[in-house]
């Protein structure tokens, strides 16, 4: 599973993840599984997980639905117009008008943008400009 890390969404991860425990769980046949993950959501079904780990071969994104997957930009291609000013203009106006726990929780979803490498329980480190968030 860690091959789709990064490629596919983190809800689409769960998904499979669910299917993988319960893969280990059952010594089913296909015709125990009943497919609704690979039908409804397009990923991979516990059978399909079961079958391709005896094999000793890999989930790949061809076992993924197209829209579970995430965009990948590819190249050095640089937009020097690009710019987020406007949505962060709405993001400062719409904080304005929210309650308190809605301020907290949009900060910490920004937070995590900012600082992908830090938890709760580690602060980001003090190195890069990081000083003087609050």
């Amino acid at each position: 599973m860690r091959e789709l890390e990064g490629y596919v969404s983190r809800r689409a991860l769960k998904f499979i993840y669910d299917e993988l425990i319960r893969s280990k769980t059952f010594g089913f046949g296909k015709e125990d599984c009943g497919c609704v993950q690979k039908t409804s959501y397009g990923l991979p079904c516990a059978y399909i997980i079961a079958m391709k780990s005896k094999q000793k071969l890999p989930l790949v994104l061809d076992d993924i639905y197209p829209r579970w997957k995430r965009l990948s930009v590819q190249g050095d291609e640089v937009d020097d117009d690009f710019s987020v000013m406007e949505e962060w203009n709405d993001i400062q106006i719409r904080l304005k008008k929210c309650h308190y726990k809605m301020k907290l929780y949009i900060k910490e979803m920004m937070r995590q943008l900012a600082f992908p490498e830090s938890t709760n329980l580690s602060p980001p480190s003090k190195k890069g400009g990081n000083q003087g968030r609050s």
